[in-house]
């Protein structure tokens, strides 16, 4: 219903007369969020026959990607509260995902890491994810595919440029606006 409801909103006409590369980069923007939603949908079913939630996931591939850190700094990273990023790693490191330890020197600081059950996680949830990539590819025209292939790259480079720029404050936007 969400989703129908966000498809049909950016059909709506706008009131003030846009371009039509404007038009069409909105049209771009509302279709990309729905495919990101609808494939986050998809993704958080297979995740929970796999007893794991996106946020469980989340701080794995956190930890994979950035190595052994520590708990405040995860809690940073995540942006939730250290207390909430315990709660997560208690479950986790339960069911032998990741693992704690303390510094020697400073017993005070408690370091995290992916265990190799957690790799293998992690590794269970990108083949999920490829298998439904090649499942939605397989309902596309053959023809179109090095289209996409292409343009696909291109989003991806240009997001790659685009993320590593300091972000706008939204804040100042909606004030101004």
């Amino acid at each position: 219903m969400v989703i129908h409801v966000t498809q049909v909103a950016h059909l709506v006409p706008a009131t003030e007369a846009k371009s039509n590369a404007d038009d069409l980069t909105d049209r771009i923007v509302a279709d990309f969020r729905v495919t990101i939603g609808t494939m986050k949908c998809a993704m958080s079913e297979r995740l929970v026959r796999l007893g794991i939630s996106m946020a469980q996931l989340n701080i794995m591939y956190t930890l994979q990607r950035n190595g052994e850190m520590t708990m405040s700094h995860l809690a940073d990273v995540l942006g939730v509260s250290l207390s909430n990023a315990t709660g997560l790693v208690d479950r986790m490191e339960e069911r032998g995902f990741i693992e704690r330890s303390r510094v020697p020197e400073d017993r005070r600081v408690v370091l995290v890491h992916v265990t190799q059950a957690g790799t293998q996680l992690i590794q269970e949830s990108d083949a999920l994810s490829d298998e439904l990539m090649r499942n939605v590819l397989a309902h596309l025209d053959p023809a179109e595919l090095p289209a996409i292939a292409h343009a696909v790259a291109e989003v991806r480079s240009a997001l790659e440029v685009t993320a590593t720029q300091p972000p706008r404050n939204l804040h100042e936007t909606i004030a101004t606006t």
